[in-house]
């Protein structure tokens, strides 16, 4: 019985992007929002934040676009 429940808890998981989300994304897109208007700071409260953060400087960099954002440690 547990393991079901387990299972479809997984599949109801949102994805932000192709990154698993927590409940309902909202960290992430805060994150991307945060960047895409000049945001630098990573925080430490908040993983899925700074998840949003580097997805939206990755989007950015496809795009040819320079980063003022220098992300490359993951928040703990």
């Amino acid at each position: 019985m547990q393991a079901d429940t387990k299972r479809r808890r997984e599949v109801n998981m949102a994805t932000y992007r192709g990154s698993q989300c927590k409940t309902n994304c909202a960290g992430h897109r805060a994150g991307a929002r945060y960047f895409r208007n000049g945001g630098r700071s990573l925080t430490r409260s908040s993983s899925s934040f700074n998840s949003g953060m580097r997805i939206a400087q990755g989007d950015a960099k496809k795009r040819g676009q320079r980063t003022r954002v220098g992300i490359t440690k993951k928040s703990k």
